[in-house]
């Protein structure tokens, strides 16, 4: 027996072992304490959203769900940490369109979003985004702002460059014209807060992160930017309705992700019992009121949806300019 042939028979013998050990670490799962790594700040819509799965989850899959927050880099560095880990089921990301737009920005981060992860499901698709100004400024609406951008410097905030919450400006400046500079913030909070201390003069976020700031009067509300209009903001008009015709920019989505080569047993479990959490009234009461409906498919549509996403946000980002 040549040197080849021994070492096919070793590998096929180790092999061997392997794969029923696969089987039954699947088979067995979970037995051990699962970490759900979160890219973003304590606090904001996608860390209580994974706070809130977590709980509901650990109840169904009879383990705890460690939520840890790994903030930085627009989400890529939790990012990378879980393409890193091991594929065993036990290091699991929650995340957000970022997880896309990131590698569409930067070539060089390390990991590839299409071959180092296998999708589990996305939990809930947002209704859109609300548009405030600086309640100091002038304009009443959004047509009174864009008229007052055309004569004025302004600029807007958003938690980093090359998030949703910055495309989605980026994508109103351009349909617009507006002249508008770019100041990011670590983080929603501060980048509301600067809005509201006149630092900037403008941001486009998910409604309920600043319903209380709007009836406080601390912003002023001009627009939705879906196409229906908010049910936390019923009088507030879309941008359609206040003249942009064509556009309609979307809310964003919150998606779990594994390692890639995760059993496919696995995978698809969580994917169930998330599936099962989302018929759950309190949960579906919990996402309505921040801004989200739930979703759950499986992860071979989930595949498909993120590819197709992909897609069209490469496509945005040709039309649109993100300065810094």
């Amino acid at each position: 027996m040549n040197a080849f042939q021994q070492f096919c028979k070793s590998y096929l013998f180790l092999v061997s072992f392997l794969i029923p050990a696969i089987g039954l670490a699947a088979d067995n799962y979970p037995n051990k304490p699962i970490r759900l790594i979160v890219p973003f700040e304590a606090g904001g819509t996608s860390d209580t959203t994974a706070r809130m799965m977590a709980k509901k989850l650990e109840q169904r899959l009879k383990t705890s769900i460690v939520v840890e927050n790994k903030p930085g880099a627009n989400g890529a560095i939790a990012t990378a940490f879980v393409a890193r880990s091991l594929a065993d089921g036990y290091t699991l990301l929650h995340t957000t369109p970022a997880f896309i737009i990131n590698p569409l920005l930067n070539k060089k981060l390390g990991y590839d979003v299409f071959k180092d992860f296998a999708p589990i499901t996305n939990l809930a698709m947002g209704t859109g985004y609300v548009m405030v100004v600086n309640s100091a400024l002038p304009a009443k609406n959004l047509q009174e702002f864009i008229n007052y951008g055309k004569t004025n410097k302004i600029s807007y905030s958003s938690p980093g460059v090359g998030n949703a919450l910055h495309l989605a400006s980026a994508q109103f400046t351009e349909y617009t014209g507006l002249n508008a500079l770019h100041i990011p913030y670590k983080g929603t909070s501060p980048a509301l807060l600067a809005v509201a201390s006149g630092e900037v003069d403008f941001m486009i976020l998910p409604p309920t992160i600043v319903h209380s700031f709007i009836s406080s009067g601390k912003v002023r509300a001009v627009a939705f930017t879906d196409a229906q209009r908010s049910p936390d903001f019923p009088n507030l008009p879309t941008m359609q309705e206040s003249g942009l015709k064509d556009l309609n920019i979307a809310g964003t989505w919150l998606g779990w992700f594994a390692p890639a080569k995760t059993p496919q047993p696995i995978t698809q479990q969580i994917a169930q019992e998330i599936k099962n959490v989302l018929q759950d009234p309190e949960m579906i009461e919990f996402l309505t009121t921040s801004g989200f409906r739930a979703d759950g498919r499986n992860p071979s549509d989930f595949d498909k949806f993120v590819k197709s996403e992909s897609k069209r946000i490469e496509a945005v980002l040709k039309n649109v300019t993100l300065n810094e």
